[in-house]
Order: C-alpha cells, then structure tokens, then sequence
C-alpha cells in the first residue's frame, strides 16, 4: 500500500548583480547581457512576466479544504497554479518569492483537484531575486504524462466510467448511503496492484480498475465531490499486523454534519485460498467505513501538516448500525448471533469488540467453546455428518469472524 514518493524539485537561480545583470525596473524585467567584444556594453531587453491570466472564478476553489488553509496570497498563487495545470503551461510564472512555499501550495491544489490526472505530481520551482526593492517571482515547471489528444480521450473515458458508476446511486440516497455506494463500488471494482500504470491518480482506478492507495483516494474524493460530498484527500502512514509502516492515502468526508475517515483501500482484504482448501469469500472491511480517529488510529498515522476536522462521532460505525458490535462481554448474545446466522445460511458471523480487552475476552471464549457449539449446531439442523468452519482473528481490529460452510 505504499504511496509513491512525489519528487518536488526546487532549484533557486540567484543572480549576483554587477555588470550587464539581472535587475528590475519598472514595468518589467530588465535582463542585462554581455554582449560579444571585450569593450562593449551590456545592453538590455525588457519584458513583463507572464503571469497567468485570471480565470479561475470563485465557486471554482470557495470550500475547498486546502485552498481555505492558505492567505490571500498564498490563494492568488494557487489560482495561478491551478490554471497554469489546465492549460498544460510548461512554465507558469507566480506571484511568489520562494520556491519550497510554491511547491506547497502545488500539492494542495493537486490533494484538492482529484481531477488533475494529467499531470504526475512533479514539478521544478526556481526562484527568480531581484535588486532595488522589487518583488522576486518563481517559475514552475510541471511534468505532465498527457497532453492534447491523449489527454481528452482520457478525460472522456474518465467521464464515461463516472456515469457508469453514478447511474447505480438512487436520487432519494441520503449522505451516508451514497458514501457507503461509492466505498463499496471501488471495493469492487478495483484491483489493488503496484505495478497499475498511473496508479497515482483516477484514471487507473476508474478505467483501469487496477491502481494503489493514492487511486483509491482520488476517486472516492472525485465521485463523492460529484454527489455534494464534502471529500478531503489525506496522507500518513500506516502500520499492518506486522509491524510494516507504508506511507498511505485516505479520505476525510463529511456527512450529515460530521466528520469521519473513509479509506476504501484497507477496506479491500485480499484472501489467498490454497489449493484443495475452502475459499473465504472476499468480505468487505467496513471497519474503515465512516469511522472515528479512536477507530482509525489502531493502524493510521495522519500527517499533522495542517489543521484536519475532527473526527470523533462513533455513530456511523457500520457493525454498530447492524448489531454486530459488543462493548461488553456477552457470551450469551454472542451464542444467540451465531445461532441466527447458521438459521440463515450466512457465510459468516462477525463480532466487533470496543475494545482490546472485550476482543481478548471474546477469542478466548471462541477458541474455549462457542465457535464448536455453533458446528454442532449447524450440523444437527442440516444433518451433516461432518462439518467445518474456518476463522479471522483480526486483533488490531478487535474483530473476529466466524466462516460457515454448510455443505
């Protein structure tokens, strides 16, 4: 799950002023150059920098998470970025006297225009210091992987899945069932693969249906910002159940007024069936669905680089709206739920602990003797002469699953 690790090129061009050399007069640049002869002058040229023309209207950035983290100038220089990458600029010339704070505010446009697949997340920002008290400037240079013809008919293949995907979202959806739509679509629909070509953006997940978790986040800010979903694009780190730490991407959304973490690529398990064995169906992780940071940082760490909503509301919790959730010991209920689900041929049961003490508590008891109770019982009420299940003890999860076969 490890993110890609963006190269932000920043090189500084400081020019030392003497003769023929680079100084600003007013109404331009004023570029000195030696000119060829040991006794001639240095004569000059002057020119205005091009800047990008204002066309980035308001609607377009108001309530945009990042944009709203920045200064007045700061969102100037974002606006000049923004339409600097739509048209593809090989240089965009900003109101902006350092580099490393251009680079910035590049990936906050980036982190909030999921949008903008054409372009890779690199880019080169030179600074430009000028003498006499004038305003220095910085270059941009991004990279771009599309252009042109390619660019569009990647944008209309973009176009076309979205509408796919959208088309199975009902008009009278409330905010929380149009997040859990799109969490479970990309769940099912996408692949997880590091060698996905441009999984860094939407492309890869919603027409290559192959990308990482920069794909996964992308999209699921792309589609739910298309359905009035406030989505913000987060990175971090993450730590698996053995110790490995990955630098990771994931959402924040807002729904009915709150705040809570979504991240569609931890909700998307892998199981490994061997040959001969029972194959585990492929069970969505709705533990990262609409969840709380108290949730969220058994296993996520969240870049502290700017001020996040917070997210402390429990009452999304999917096992909790769907009575799999415990936060007392209750063997006796356990019994109970394990019984209604072999009533029903479900596949499986699962049980989500509050937490780590309820969990341990829990898979004892199950190891001790639910998980045999349920066996018998399953084959009693079906006459089987033999019988078998399999388990998931997911203890930085709190959660433990019961598998059932029935034949």
């Amino acid at each position: 799950m490890q993110e890609k690790r963006r190269r932000i090129g920043k090189r500084i061009s400081l020019f030392i002023l003497g003769m023929g050399c680079l100084c600003l007069a007013a109404g331009g640049i004023q570029i000195g150059r030696q000119v060829s002869g040991d006794k001639k002058q240095a004569e000059t040229v002057q020119e205005e920098v091009p800047y990008e023309e204002e066309k980035i209207a308001d609607e377009e950035v108001n309530g945009k998470f990042y944009y709203e983290q920045l200064t007045e100038d700061e969102q100037m220089v974002y606006r000049e970025i923004l339409q600097g990458l739509r048209e593809n600029r090989e240089k965009i010339y900003l109101h902006c006297q350092d580099a490393e704070a251009a680079n910035r505010i590049f990936q906050d446009v980036l982190n909030d225009r999921p949008e903008i697949f054409w372009c890779d997340g690199d880019a080169t920002s030179t600074e430009y210091s000028l003498l006499a008290g004038k305003s220095g400037y910085v270059v941009m240079e991004p990279d771009y992987i599309y252009q042109g013809e390619e660019k569009e008919r990647r944008n209309q293949e973009i176009e076309l899945a979205k509408e796919v995907c959208l088309s199975g979202i009902s008009e009278d959806a409330g905010e929380y069932e149009k997040i859990k739509y799109i969490y479970t679509y990309l769940i099912e629909n996408v692949e997880y693969d590091l060698d996905a070509p441009d999984n860094q953006n939407i492309y890869s997940a919603l027409v290559g249906k192959r990308s990482v978790c920069a794909g996964y986040a992308k999209s699921c800010q792309y589609l739910l910002e298309q359905l009035g979903i406030s989505c913000i694009y987060v990175t971090g780190q993450t730590t698996d159940p053995n110790g490995e730490v990955a630098d990771h991407a994931w959402n924040i959304v807002q729904c009915d007024g709150k705040y809570y973490y979504v991240d569609a690529t931890w909700g998307d398990p892998i199981f490994l069936g061997e040959e001969g064995e029972y194959q585990l169906p492929d069970l969505i992780a709705y533990d990262y669905l609409c969840c709380s940071e108290k949730e969220l940082e058994k296993t996520h760490t969240l870049n502290a680089d700017y001020d996040y909503p917070v997210c402390d509301s429990e009452d999304l919790n999917y096992y909790q709206l769907n009575g799999m959730y415990y936060d007392e010991f209750e063997p006796g209920q356990m019994r109970e739920a394990i019984c209604r689900s072999i009533e029903n041929r479900e596949a499986y049961t699962i049980f989500k602990m509050s937490d780590d003490d309820i969990y341990q508590q829990t898979a004892d008891e199950m190891h001790g003797s639910l998980m045999n109770e349920g066996a018998r019982y399953l084959g009693e009420l079906y006459g089987l002469y033999q019988v078998s299940y399999s388990y998931s003890e997911e203890a930085s999860l709190d959660k433990f699953i019961i598998y059932w076969f029935y034949e």
